[in-house]
């Protein structure tokens, strides 16, 4: 199959993140992840056991293995953060570069209270957590492609966003467990989503969510356009032209398209501009 790869026009090299992490020391790390995955992936194929993805018995498991390869990766990449040793410690990468001193590099949720990493990775709308975090925190979307098949034109998994966002207690929803037979959750809604969705550090255009808040979306499409050239030419009414040459002067709107079209809407009536 098609071996996945980083493509430029989706990274955001304005993209807020902390510790002296760089947009490219995450586009380096997800590299990392997809050439693990199509090896692996593969190694699976030749031998007859199906897609890597199928050898997973849920998708959250899939996430799981995901976010924690990310973080391995991210971690190879900046000497100032280490990998969380402890299985499902907290936070997944410890920040070392600082004053703070980590009583070890296996701690537990409890002791978690230096400066670090949280890396969650869903295929769902929202990330997922045992605890609320309050940290820095990536968020990564994935997609699994072509499911049923293995055409070889087709990558067999993508990371359609890696978002980041500082990360508070009151940020996430307590989903109590009590009388069923899940366990104890915390959820992002969708103002804790948004912190993050405002702050694309990787976003893939499939990636860019379409809520019922229309300002919300439009900040999306927005940030998106900033760094993504293809998108923007696609959408030339999503920003105003260096030269303000697409946006009218009377009405203030963006012009539909850079086409010559003069006639546009302005409030209830259209602008003759």
């Amino acid at each position: 199959m098609k071996r996945p790869e980083v493509k430029d026009r989706f990274v955001n090299p304005d993209a807020e993140l902390p510790y002296g992490v760089t947009p490219e020391h995450v586009t380096n790390a997800i590299q990392e992840v997809y050439d693990y995955w199509h090896e692996v992936n593969e190694w699976h194929l030749e031998n007859d056991y199906g897609r890597f993805h199928q050898q997973f018995r849920a998708n959250n498991a899939i996430g799981g293995f995901l976010g924690h390869r990310f973080t391995l990766e991210l971690a190879e990449e900046m000497g100032s953060l280490e990998a969380n040793q402890m299985d499902d410690g907290y936070p997944d990468l410890l920040h070392t570069g600082g004053e703070y001193e980590w009583p070890s590099l296996a701690v537990k949720d409890k002791e978690g209270a230096g400066p670090g990493l949280e890396v969650k990775s869903s295929q769902d709308t929202t990330f997922y957590a045992h605890h609320n975090v309050e940290e820095w925190l990536i968020g990564i979307h994935y997609q699994i492609n072509a499911e049923d098949e293995t055409p070889a034109d087709v990558a067999p998994i993508e990371f359609t966003q890696v978002l980041c966002a500082s990360m508070d207690h009151d940020d996430w929803v307590y989903r109590d467990a009590d009388g069923s037979n899940r366990t104890n959750t915390s959820d992002l809604p969708k103002e804790g989503m948004h912190e993050l969705r405002k702050n694309p550090v990787y976003e893939m255009e499939s990636g860019l969510v379409q809520g019922n808040n229309a300002d919300w979306n439009r900040q999306y499409r927005q940030n998106h356009a900033r760094f993504d050239p293809v998108y923007r030419e696609e959408n030339p009414a999503i920003l105003p032209d260096e030269d303000g040459s697409n946006v009218c002067d009377d009405c203030g709107q963006i012009f539909k398209n850079a086409r010559g079209v003069t006639m546009h809407q302005g409030g209830s009536e259209d602008c003759g501009d």
